[in-house]
């Protein structure tokens, strides 16, 4: 646990079955996590725990909600799903018919392209 600490990563993990409700389980998971490692400032899980429950108990108990929320387009840019693989070319095109050249970042960030 003292190197998940250092990072600011606290895992807690409770198998439930399917029927029962993310928020009847979540105070017992905090707790358990709190008698290991202290009270945390926040507290992250998936989009399953992102409701009005959980985020009143959070709150009520002085801890941030930090729920995962799915990335979402900006406004004016195509979505991924949108862009086309050519394995024959080996590129990909975008929805407006431009091919979409191969390029990458370095570890010492330079770019390197494929022509």
């Amino acid at each position: 646990m003292e190197r998940t600490e250092r990072k600011g990563f606290v895992l807690g993990v409770e198998a439930k079955p399917g029927n029962i409700h993310n928020s009847k389980m979540l105070e017992s998971l905090v707790e358990d996590v709190i008698g290991i490692v202290g009270k945390p400032k926040a507290v992250a899980g998936d989009a399953a725990y992102k409701t009005p429950t959980i985020t009143k108990y959070l709150i009520e108990n002085d801890r941030i909600p930090a729920p995962y929320t799915r990335p979402r387009t900006k406004e004016g840019f195509f979505r991924k799903h949108e862009y086309v693989y050519d394995e024959h070319y080996d590129c990909y095109i975008c929805p407006a018919g431009e091919i979409l050249k191969y390029s990458t970042m370095t570890k010492l960030c330079k770019t390197e392209r494929n022509n």
